[in-house]
């Protein structure tokens, strides 16, 4: 669904939006885990200069290849299957001024629309754990790589059991069920099938209190987001109580989560 102009929005409609375009009409940037950190480790650890071509795999508004061009100057592309999500990316890298450096496509990644060897990186994020078929789009991105290529991940594990109930809650926030079985093990063992782990950093989350999580919310809308601050409060109440509500299994899933920070080179 796009939305170009904030008259045609209604209660209904930002209520029954699907997560990617709910997150695209706010144009809030969809960050890997660990956001801005993450990027740093990604530009040492990973080696990513101004020579360095990037693929943004599922890159929703674009950030982490973003943030690659701002600060070492590398140019990137990136796919996402959300239409929304990739006008928005590509507006944001018109503001930037980016000329072409950095295009944003329609594209699953399943299905790569780029030669073989035409990237230096993939930026992986988070996104394989969302990919239905993440084997075939391991398979592409290991394609896509150039010799020695590196694949940077930011990926959320289990570090403890969690309650079907809990599983649930987060579903019915997203649209997205993980697998209990998505531990730190799993994802060595599914990424080296075609890569070889040659950086990784471990961090354990904890949740934010209600309060703090109400607070925080409450601020991003009403203050920080450019899109949303500029509506009429009954508008503002609506976002706020649909992201709230987006957030709180979210939040209460940290508890049970790790974030891995990890660079892998290809076979």
């Amino acid at each position: 669904m796009t939305i170009k102009h904030a008259e045609e929005l209604t209660e209904e409609v930002i209520l029954n939006m699907n997560y990617p375009d709910f997150v695209a009409l706010m144009q809030q940037d969809n960050t890997p885990p660990g956001a801005e950190y993450t990027i740093d480790y990604w530009i040492k650890h990973g080696c990513i200069n101004k020579k360095s071509h990037l693929l943004d795999l599922a890159c929703s508004t674009g950030f982490s290849s973003r943030e690659c061009f701002k600060k070492e100057g590398a140019s990137a592309e990136g796919i996402d299957i959300s239409e929304s999500a990739v006008m928005v990316a590509n507006e944001k890298a018109k503001k930037l001024k980016a000329n072409n450096l950095l295009k944003y496509y329609v594209a699953d990644a399943c299905d790569l629309p780029f030669e073989d060897n035409s990237f230096t990186h993939v930026l992986g994020g988070c996104n394989f754990a969302f990919i239905q078929n993440r084997l075939i789009a391991l398979n592409e991105t290991h394609r896509c790589l150039n010799h020695m290529g590196s694949m940077c991940i930011s990926n959320f594990y289990y570090r403890r059991k969690i309650s079907d109930k809990l599983i649930n809650d987060v579903y019915n926030a997203i649209n997205f069920r993980p697998n209990p079985l998505w531990t730190l093990e799993y994802w060595h063992q599914f990424f080296s099938e075609r890569f070889t782990l040659v950086s990784e950093e471990n961090h354990e989350m904890e949740s934010q209190s209600e309060d703090e999580l109400k607070a925080d919310i409450y601020d991003y809308i009403f203050n920080r987001n450019e899109f949303t601050k500029g509506l009429n409060g009954s508008l503002q109440n609506v976002f706020f109580e649909r992201f709230l509500k987006i957030r709180r299994p979210l939040n209460i899933q940290r508890d049970y989560q790790g974030v891995t920070l990890q660079i892998w080179r290809k076979k």
